[in-house]
C-alpha cells in the first residue's frame, strides 16, 4: 500500500512539473498525463473501399486532469493527412498540429497547440478533419493496420513489427495507447447498401441516402483501448446465435456453411468463461471474418477465414480471441510491456476450453504440448526471456510465441499450485477489481495472493520477471527404493533462477504389506532444488493427474548394486526427454544383454526391443505413441530398472 503511494505521488508530480506534454507515453513506457480522452465521436466516408480511401472526421472529448498550462495535445496519425483541427473551449477555434518525430520513431505524434491553462475535470473537444489512403506497418509481413482483401476492407489493431504496437492511429487520429481507454461512437459511409460494415458495441439500424450511400452507425458505451477498436466493411452477410449475450457473425456468403459449423460452440464458449472469469463484459460477441489473421477488437473479433474453412466445432482460435475479452480488452494491460497479460491468459483459455469439451486429460495434453512447444521449438529460436518487458527485436517481436506458450504453461502451474477453487476466484477478482480499467503484472500478483498465499512473491519472480525454465536430473535408486531429482538448470545457465515454486506431478508406485499402491501426487523440491522420493517403483516426472510443468529431464538415470555383487552396477540414461519421434539410451556397461520395454502409465506394453551384449546406446523409435507418459523398462539378468520418459509431440 505504501509503495502504492510513493507511485502515485510520484506520477501527479511528473504531471504537474511537466507543463508540455513533450513526453508521451511510448509502448512500452508509461508516462503519467495531463489528460483523460472519454470518448471518440468519428464521422467516416470509405469513397471506394478496394482503394483503401478515406474522408474524416474525430472528435475527441479529453477531460485534464490536473491544473497546469498545457501548450499541446498528442494525436497519433499514421499514413493519413490532417486538413484541419479545432479546439473547442468557450469557442470553436482553428489551431496547428506540427509532427512530431518520424515514422520510425514509436512516439511519433501530431502536436495539436492548445495554448491554454487548464483546470483540473476542464473538459474540451478536439476535431480533426483529415483524409488520404489507408496503410498498414508495412514490411514483408505487414499485419497490423489497414488491409483491402477478397473485397474486404479492414483493420486489424497491433503490429507485430511495427515501432508503435497499436494500429488504430492506420485509420482514426487518436492518443493511440492503451492506458487511455475511451467510449467510441461512429458513422460509416460506404458507396452502397451491400457493402455491410462491422465494428465495436451496438449497431443502429443502416440508414441509405436518395443516392444510394448506406451509413452504418456504431457506438461502444465500455471503455475500450484504442488497439481494440476496429471496422470491417465487405459484401458480408450475418448469421446469429443466441447465448447470454448476443452473438453475431459476419462472413462472405460462399462461407455461411462453413460458418455455421466453426461458431456453432461459440455461445457455449461465452456460457464457460462467464462461469469461470465472471459476467462477459461487453454487449455482445462478434466475429467477423479476414484472410489475413485473428484479432480480439473489443466485442467484434477478427478472425481468420481459414479458421472457419477448417469447419473445426472446438474452433481454439475462436476460443483465444473470445478469452481476449476478459484478458486484454475489459482488463487492458497499461502498456505492451504487460503484453503477457493478455497473450499468456487467452492461451491458457485455450486449454480451459479443451477440457470444458473434453475433460481433464485433453487439459493436461494442452498444457503439456505447450511447454514442449516452447522448450524444444520457441526458446531456441527466440531466446529465453522474462515475460514481462521482453526484447522486442528479431528474433523477437511485439508478439513473441514465448509469451503465448510459455505464459499458458505458467499460469497452469499457478492453478495447480492454488487448487481450481482459489485459483478461478483470484482469477474473477482480478477481472473484477480492474474491469474497464489498465493493470500491471503487480495488479495481477495482488489478485493472485490468496490463492497462492506465502509462494506468490517466489512464483512471479521466477516465472514471470524470471526466464528459462527447470532441468531436472532424475536418478532411481533401485538399490535404495529413492527417486533423486535436482534442478541442474544453474550449472548451464547461472542468470536462470532456481524454482522452488515448480509443481512438479510425480507418480510412483508403494508396497502397504501385500498390496501395491499408486501415488500421484505434486511435490516441491526443498531450498536447493532437490527432491527425494522413497517408492517401490518410480512411473513418472512430470506424468500423473495433477500438473505439467516447465520441466525438461536432461538426463535419467538409474542405479543399482547386484546383490551378489558378482556383477558391476549398472547406470543408465535417456535423452532427450521429453522426446518427440525417438530416444536414446546410454549404458556404461556393455557386459549384459538387456531387454527394453516402453510400457504406458496404465503398464499396457508399446514396444519390446533386445539390446545385445556389447552395446553401449540404443535408439527407440516412438514415433506414433501418444503425448504423455511413460517408462522404459530395461530387464538385465538379476536387475530390473524403470526410467521415466515423457513423449509430447507439438500442436
Amino acid at each position: 500500500m505504501l509503495y502504492a503511494m510513493v507511485r502515485f505521488l510520484l506520477a501527479l508530480l511528473l504531471v504537474s512539473a511537466t507543463p508540455a506534454l513533450s513526453q508521451v507515453s511510448s509502448p512500452t513506457f508509461f508516462r503519467p498525463q495531463a489528460f483523460d480522452v472519454e470518448h471518440y465521436d468519428a464521422d467516416i466516408t470509405f469513397p471506394n473501399p478496394a482503394a483503401k480511401t478515406i474522408v474524416g472526421r474525430c472528435r475527441i472529448a479529453v477531460r485534464w486532469t490536473a491544473d497546469t498550462v498545457v501548450s499541446t495535445f498528442p494525436i497519433n496519425l499514421r499514413g493519413l493527412t490532417i486538413d484541419s483541427v479545432f479546439v473547442i473551449q468557450q469557442q470553436r477555434s482553428r489551431t496547428s498540429a506540427p509532427r512530431v518525430g518520424t515514422d520510425n520513431v514509436d512516439t511519433m505524434h501530431y502536436a495539436v497547440a492548445i495554448n491554454a491553462r487548464v483546470k483540473r475535470n476542464q473538459r474540451d473537444t478536439i476535431d480533426v478533419f483529415y483524409s488520404g489512403t489507408m496503410t498498414n506497418e508495412g514490411g514483408p509481413s505487414a499485419w497490423g493496420g489497414v488491409h483491402y482483401q477478397d473485397s474486404v476492407l479492414y483493420c486489424l489493431g497491433v503490429g507485430f513489427a511495427s515501432p508503435n504496437v497499436s494500429a488504430t492511429q492506420h485509420w482514426l487520429p487518436c492518443y493511440d495507447h492503451p492506458s487511455d481507454k475511451a467510449t467510441f461512437h461512429a458513422r460509416f459511409h460506404v458507396p452502397d447498401a451491400q457493402w455491410l460494415v462491422a465494428s465495436n458495441g451496438v449497431a443502429t439500424p443502416v440508414a441509405v441516402a436518395p443516392d444510394g450511400r448506406a451509413t452504418y452507425e456504431w457506438t461502444e458505451t465500455h471503455p475500450s483501448a484504442t488497439y481494440l477498436l476496429t471496422f470491417a466493411a465487405g459484401r458480408y452477410i450475418t448469421q446469429t446465435a443466441p447465448g447470454v449475450v448476443p452473438h453475431i457473425f459476419y462472413m462472405r456468403r460462399r462461407d455461411s456453411a462453413s460458418a455455421a459449423i466453426a461458431f456453432s460452440r461459440v455461445p457455449r464458449m461465452t456460457e464457460t468463461y462467464s462461469r469461470l472469469y465472471g459476467q462477459y463484459p461487453f454487449s455482445k460477441v462478434g466475429y467477423y471474418t479476414s484472410q489475413l489473421g485473428s484479432m480480439e477488437h473489443q466485442g467484434m473479433i477478427a478472425i481468420a477465414i481459414s479458421e472457419v474453412q477448417r469447419r473445426d466445432t472446438a474452433n481454439i482460435v475462436a476460443a483465444h480471441e473470445l478469452a481476449h475479452q476478459w484478458f486484454g480488452d475489459c482488463v487492458t494491460p497499461q502498456d505492451f510491456r504487460y503484453a503477457w497479460l493478455s497473450e499468456s491468459f487467452a492461451t491458457f483459455s485455450e486449454s480451459v476450453w479443451l477440457e470444458h469439451l473434453r475433460g481433464p486429460a485433453a487439459y493436461l495434453a494442452s498444457v503439456q504440448s505447450k511447454a514442449r512447444t516452447y522448450i524444444t521449438q520457441i526458446a531456441p529460436s527466440e531466446g529465453t526471456f522474462a515475460l514481462e518487458d521482453y526484447p522486442r527485436t528479431s528474433p523477437s517481436s511485439n508478439y513473441p510465441a514465448t509469451i503465448y506458450q510459455k505464459g499458458a504453461v505458467v499460469l497452469a502451474m499457478a492453478r495447480a499450485i492454488a487448487g481450481d477453487s482459489a485459483f478461478f476466484d483470484a482469477m474473477k477478482a482480478y477481472v473484477r477489481d480492474n474491469t474497464f480499467g489498465n493493470a500491471t503484472t503487480d495488479d495481477f500478483s495482488i489478485a493472485m495472493q490468496p490463492a497462492l498465499g506465502d509462494r506468490t512473491a517466489a512464483f512471479f519472480n521466477e516465472w514471470v520477471t524470471g526466464k528459462g525454465w527447470a532441468i531436472l536430473e532424475v536418478e532411481n535408486d533401485i538399490s535404495n527404493k529413492v527417486v533423486r531429482v535436482r534442478q541442474v538448470q544453474q550449472e548451464t545457465f547461472a542468470d536462470w533462477p532456481l524454482f522452488t515454486t515448480l509443481p512438479l506431478n510425480i507418480s510412483y508406485m508403494r508396497r502397504d504389506g501385500e498390496r501395491r499402491i499408486t501415488i500421484d501426487t505434486v511435490v516441491y523440491c526443498s531450498p536447493d532444488g532437490r527432491w527425494t522420493i522413497a517408492c517401490d517403483s518410480l512411473i513418472g516426472v512430470n506424468v500423473g493427474t495433477r500438473s505439467r510443468v516447465l520441466a525438461s529431464i536432461v538426463k535419467a538415470f538409474v542405479t543399482s548394486v547386484d546383490a551378489s555383487q558378482t556383477l558391476p552396477s549398472e547406470r543408465y540414461s535417456i535423452a532427450p526427454n521429453p522426446a518427440a519421434d525417438r530416444v536414446r539410451i546410454t549404458r556404461t556397461s556393455s557386459q549384459r544383454e538387456a531387454r527394453i520395454s516402453v510400457v504406458t502409465v496404465e503398464g499396457r506394453i508399446m514396444l519390446n526391443e533386445r539390446m545385445p551384449m556389447g552395446m553401449i546406446e540404443h535408439t527407440v523409435s516412438t514415433t506414433g505413441f501418444a503425448s504423455g507418459g511413460y517408462s522404459i523398462i530395461i530387464e538385465e539378468p538379476g536387475a530390473t530398472y524403470t526410467l521415466p520418459l515423457m513423449i509430447t509431440h507439438a500442436e
